[in-house]
């Protein structure tokens, strides 16, 4: 229970309020409770003690876009990238981003870079394979699809994914390539 673990963790805050692991768990679990204003301040502590802090940093540009702060959020997202460009994930993050604010061709690169650093984000397949779905480049998508596929044959999405692109490009669909 969120509630219960806020409790808790102001407990321990009280008794050792330089615990940056202490304020980032505490910010989590009030972004659970959509107390996102008290989560900020938590998550701006966490960072304080630890500069170096990229999960609170990661969360604080959620909740600040969140909050209706997309701008602050994407300066966040564009600092994790600079900090440390050869992470995946960052690059995801940043394209996960983009792609809320509908910036498809600024996520799409990012889902590339992405890859080109880590060929198993599987997700970052799929990210891409949605957005050439949606723009109507079905023999592109399903290419993504199939690479994501080759990574994991699993994956579930992907393999969903796959079964809507066949369908809108089959002969007689209205939106066939």
């Amino acid at each position: 229970d969120y509630h219960e673990a806020v409790t808790s963790f102001r407990r321990s805050l009280k008794l050792d309020s330089k615990h940056p692991a202490c304020h980032y768990n505490l910010a989590n679990s009030l972004m659970e409770l959509h107390q996102h204003e008290e989560a900020i301040h938590h998550y701006m502590q966490a960072i304080t003690l630890k500069a170096d802090h990229i999960p609170a940093l990661t969360n604080l540009a959620d909740a600040w876009e969140q909050t209706g702060k997309p701008e602050r959020a994407l300066e966040i997202f564009n600092y994790l990238v600079q900090l440390d460009p050869d992470n995946a994930l960052a690059h995801f993050n940043l394209g996960n981003f983009q792609l809320r604010q509908n910036q498809h061709i600024e996520a799409a690169a990012h889902y590339q870079k992405t890859l080109e650093l880590d060929d198993t984000f599987v997700d970052a397949y799929f990210n891409i394979s949605w957005i050439l779905m949606r723009v109507g480049a079905h023999g592109d998508a399903l290419m993504w699809i199939e690479k994501g596929l080759a990574v994991d044959p699993d994956h579930e999405s992907l393999q969903e994914l796959r079964q809507q692109v066949e369908a809108l490009s089959s002969p007689g669909s209205e939106d066939a390539d």
